[in-house]
């Protein structure tokens, strides 16, 4: 028996009817009371252990499909099994007099009815034994993505006579339907989407307002991207790496070590809230964690870096310092795939309340959205949308992206065990045009150019999940991405390779990355505007060259003295290693050179220029820099003597000692052990497979989980490159250079991949490399030596040439302009010689005037190429 709270007796809505009266002349009028045309009841259906006590809420709308005030009846069907009191709670048995006392009396079903007038609404209550247990059924196989799922469940009594937790009794044929929920609505969702039929009581679907219109009467735009606003809330799992959540300074604070303050109004997401707690008296210590009560319910676009503090248990005011991150939030996200159309009513006009015409439904939604995004139809339209929809009446989960998570069963308020469940995995992925099987393009400056993604999962259907696409060059094209489509736009002259992964955590979240089998080569027209930066080991300057006027620019101020350089991608930084005083970052937007709180040399930059990887053989510490966010993502120890990071810029790999690091941000450090010492590693240009070098070997390795593939017999082979159209690799193995030939790799994870390695003689005798690289035409290698040379290889009809350098300079660092036509490279004659491809000769010796300390003219041994 229980007793039911007189508190929620208060909680029934009643519409007062108010007749008034007016004295005059004019005579009288009458406020007509309101009236239901439908009735809206939650929830629709009811399971109740036997004496349990829930609430049913009633809405009513008018004919125009608003919500009005108005008088409530409840009814049961069944009053001595499921009981209704005048305020709508239910009884899984019989109320008293007094709708206070539920007193259980058996199992069974009824049906609960509110009437108001003419209008009505049942929901159907299943009164049953307490629900002490609840298992989900495990399923046999991966579910597609897209495909409905059909999960069941078992309840269980193990109280009642005769039932014991080691011989429970099942209830489920009692208990009514059960809720079933997911640990990742990016990887399996509500199956419910957008309702196509209109409805005139909810006015549902039509548009609102918003978005860009160019057009006549008659014509179409598109919508997609359905979403219930917000999306993103503060993450509340600590993150080591970003030190997120965490207090950091600020605010007034009055209390004892152990008492607490209170966050809120964390700036951009609303509804966070947190606790901090004070390490001593009066006093919370920068670093001390966050413990987030709520994650916020949207609204957030970065992480927010400031919150309101107030009392807790001790006394707290004023606005702090915080360190967060973001996460989506579970029912916000966009409903998947779902898409319409909507027609101007007038030149440039969409008239508020006109109808969508739902083209896909989709799936996933939780709550109806709200906005939609428009692009072009027959008209041409842009922005965001506001939108009136309701969901569909699907029920049950949908599979929604390749990936792994945990699915849960509920009912009568208790929940099971989480039961892993896969959503077929992406086993293959192949990116050409998206009107032809061709995948190499030569472009003009602001031409586009469609790609598409053929991608099969592990069952081979053919889907289409959300892929990290990369280009290699982002001064020769731009990329526009949606889904498995793609758009690259020619930015400026040069060679960019372009592919596509599907990598946690939009695609195969928690489960290995796909990556393409396959690359396309797009080649921008004319010459490259790029600069050269030149530096020296011994010099706290370093100076630009303009590639087009042949110029030397104005000197840039070093704090450190800088031990090694790389360009960024993107063509906005220019990164140098340091021994002390922490590595620096040149942003040529702003002519600011920053010192980071780490040393190193910089071994690897990501394709978009979001990571850099840095190690430092005095610290014995390799790291990963998040240049976009300025933050140290995550730490090794270990001196790593090369690097890589993979083309969707989420790994980067590492040779250290006898092992093979990998980090990333949303994966943890992990080591191979290798049964050798390696001396050079890449990425072949797809990222499925790896090259490592080491004394009488190349070793191949599946990159997705470091497995090994093959071993390619070698001398002493130690830098090597990739071939940037996915062929294969180059190494230096004096005095030869070994061309590795690579077949298309396998799908699946551990990829695999046939290679074949060939020598072939430079010509040059002995000598020391110091650089190796290969043109983003992938036409030819060329290796800096420690002699009065450079060899260059053509890879193209395999034959090498050694091209001097004037007055007779030895080399000491290079890099190539993006249209492949000019290398440039620091010689020992402190000049830098621009070496052109078309005429195979040292044709211009430029000095950039570096100098040391004491004014002494010293050698640019550092020198990058910046795309512009």
């Amino acid at each position: 028996m229980r007793r039911f709270s007189a508190a929620v007796l208060l909680a029934a809505i009643f519409s007062l009817s108010l007749l008034l009266f007016i004295t005059g002349c004019s005579g009288g009028g009458k406020v007509q009371t309101p009236v239901a045309s439908s009735i809206l009841l939650s929830p629709s259906s009811l399971s109740l252990n036997e004496g349990q006590v829930l609430t049913v809420t009633p809405t009513a709308l008018n004919s125009s499909g608003q919500v009005v005030a108005v008088d409530f009846t409840f009814s049961s069907s069944n009053p001595a099994l499921a009981s209704i009191s005048s305020a709508g709670a239910v009884c899984g048995g019989q109320f008293d007099a007094n709708s206070i006392v539920c007193s259980p009396n058996g199992d069974g079903q009824a049906t609960i009815t509110v009437t108001s007038g003419s209008a009505s609404a049942t929901a159907t209550v299943y009164v049953h034994k307490q629900v002490d247990r609840v298992v989900m059924n495990s399923f046999s196989d991966c579910g597609s993505m897209g495909t409905l799922l059909t999960p069941s469940a078992v309840a269980y009594n193990t109280s009642a006579p005769g039932c014991s937790p080691s011989a429970p009794c099942d209830i489920t044929s009692t208990v009514g339907p059960f809720s079933f929920g997911t640990g990742n609505l990016n990887v399996v969702a509500s199956a419910a989407g957008i309702n196509p039929a209109f409805n005139a009581t909810t006015n549902s679907p039509t548009y609102s307002g918003g978005g860009t219109i160019m057009g006549s009467k008659g014509q179409t735009c598109n919508l997609s991207d359905f979403s219930v606003g917000g999306g993103t809330g503060i993450n509340s799992t600590f993150n080591p790496s970003k030190n997120s959540p965490t207090f950091v300074s600020g605010g007034a604070i009055s209390g004892a070590a152990g008492q607490t303050c209170n966050l809120a109004n964390f700036n951009g997401v609303t509804g966070a809230t947190a606790l901090v707690t004070l390490t001593d008296t009066n006093t919370i210590a920068t670093g001390t964690h966050l413990t987030i009560t709520s994650p916020g319910a949207g609204g957030g676009s970065t992480a927010p870096t400031t919150a309101t503090l107030s009392n807790g248990t001790a006394t707290c005011s004023g606005t702090v310092t915080v360190i967060t991150e973001l996460v989506e939030i579970a029912g916000v996200n966009p409903v998947v795939g779902a898409t319409a159309t909507v027609t101007l009513t007038d030149t440039n006009t969409i008239a508020s309340g006109t109808q969508l015409t739902i083209t896909n439904q989709g799936f996933g939604a939780v709550q109806p959205p709200t906005t939609a995004t428009l692009s072009n139809g027959t008209a041409t339209c842009s922005g965001t949308a506001s939108v009136i929809t309701a969901l569909n009446t699907a029920t049950g989960l949908e599979a929604q992206s390749p990936g792994s998570t945990a699915l849960f069963a509920s009912v009568a308020g208790v929940n099971s065990v989480g039961t892993p469940f896969t959503v077929c995995p992406v086993q293959s992925i192949l990116v050409h045009d998206a009107n032809s099987s061709n995948t190499n393009f030569t472009l003009q400056g602001g031409q586009t150019q469609n790609l598409v993604a053929d991608v099969l999962d592990s069952k081979g259907l053919s889907i289409k999940p959300m892929l990290s696409w990369g280009n290699t060059q982002s001064g020769a094209t731009t990329i526009g991405t949606q889904n498995s489509a793609a758009t690259i736009v020619g930015a400026g002259p040069g060679t960019s390779i372009v592919t596509a992964t599907c990598v946690t955590p939009n695609c195969n979240v928690d489960l290995p990355p796909e990556y393409s089998q396959n690359v396309v080569t797009a080649t921008i027209v004319g010459q490259s505007p790029d600069h050269v930066y030149a530096a020296s080991t011994q010099s706290l300057t370093m100076v630009p060259i303009d590639v087009v006027t042949g110029t030397v620019g104005t000197a840039i101020t070093l704090p450190n003295l800088p031990n090694s350089i790389l360009a960024s991608p993107l063509g906005s930084k220019v990164f140098l290693g340091a021994a002390s005083g922490g590595v620096m970052i040149y942003d040529t937007s702003t002519s600011t050179v920053t010192p980071l709180g780490f040393n190193g040399k910089v071994l690897a930059v990501a394709s978009d220029g979001s990571l850099l990887l840095v190690s430092d053989s005095v610290a014995n510490t390799t790291y990963l820099y998040d240049v976009a966010d300025s933050i140290l993502l995550v730490s090794a120890p270990g001196t790593a003597v090369a690097g890589a990071i993979t083309p969707d810029s989420q790994w980067s790999l590492s040779p250290i000692g006898q092992g093979l690091l990998r980090m990333g941000d949303s994966v943890p450090n992990i080591t191979t052990k290798l049964n050798y010492t390696p001396a050079g590693i890449d990425l072949l240009s797809q990222g499925s497979l790896m090259f490592i070098t080491s004394a009488g070997a190349v070793d191949t390795r599946s990159t997705c989980n470091q497995s090994d593939v093959q071993s390619l017999t070698a001398t002493n082979p130690t830098f090597v490159r990739a071939i940037p159209n996915g062929t294969g690799a180059v190494a230096i193995d004096v005095p030869n250079l070994d061309v590795i030939t690579t077949a298309q790799p396998t799908p699946g994870c551990p990829t695999t991949a046939s290679s074949t390695l060939t020598a072939y003689g430079l010509g040059a005798g002995s000598f020391t490399p110091r650089e190796l690289l290969v043109s983003f035409d992938s036409s030819h290698a060329w290796v800096i030596t420690d002699q009065t040379f450079v060899a260059l290889f053509n890879l193209t009809n395999n034959t090498p040439t050694t091209i001097s350098l004037a007055g007779g300079a030895v080399g000491l660092s290079g890099g190539l302009t993006l249209d492949s036509s000019q290398l440039y490279v620091g010689a020992t004659d402190g000049n830098v010689h621009r070496i052109a491809v078309s005429s195979l000769s040292d044709e211009q010796q430029i000095a950039p005037g570096l100098k040391d300390s004491n004014s002494n003219t010293v050698a640019p041994d550092l020198v990058a190429v910046l795309p512009k």
